[in-house]
């Protein structure tokens, strides 16, 4: 069996950042119902069915997420980052993060980065790349712990500091202070 990597090939990262930028678009108000209109443009050009099926399964993926921030009436990028993580959307969860992460100032910047980069860690591990997850799971795990009061609306930030630090231990699902 053929595993679809987004990050194997022009195209595929080209879909890849298409379709998470839609996404981000979408949960941040930037514009209305793009991600419909993207997915309908990269499946019209009919690409080979790896790249079909990843299409699809992803957008199945955004539109629970799209649903679960909407039902929950969530609004904030921080609290919008728990549910990609949850689904497993770490590159999503990443390029949502970014939207905020740069205007915001030290140190809750590295707060943010920390958690970033967790996400990193097991787009890594999730790839293979099990030297580049433990060398970024290093970085994220210092930055959680130094920013530990900034990531106060995750209520089992220890259990993510901990799987970080060995990124063959599942990602855990993020808990938000209620």
């Amino acid at each position: 069996m053929v595993v679809f990597d987004p990050y194997s090939d022009r195209l595929a990262r080209d879909i890849r950042n298409g379709l998470s930028s839609a996404l981000v678009d979408e949960l941040t108000g930037n514009v209305d119902g793009p991600l419909s209109a993207v997915t309908d443009d990269w499946l019209s050009m009919a690409p080979a069915p790896i790249y079909q099926t990843y299409i699809k399964h992803r957008l199945s993926l955004y539109r629970r997420a799209i649903g679960e921030i909407r039902a929950g009436h969530v609004a904030d990028p921080r609290h919008q980052a728990i549910c990609l993580w949850n689904l497993g959307l770490f590159f999503e969860m990443h390029e949502l993060l970014e939207t905020i992460w740069q205007k915001t100032c030290e140190p809750e910047r590295s707060a943010l980065k920390g958690w970033i980069q967790a996400a990193g860690v097991y787009e890594h591990f999730n790839r293979g790349k099990v030297d580049a997850a433990r060398s970024l799971a290093r970085k994220a795990e210092r930055h959680l712990r130094k920013g530990r009061r900034f990531l106060g609306f995750i209520s089992n930030l220890d259990q993510l500091i901990e799987a970080v630090a060995d990124p063959t231990v599942v990602a855990p699902q993020i808990l938000p202070v209620h």
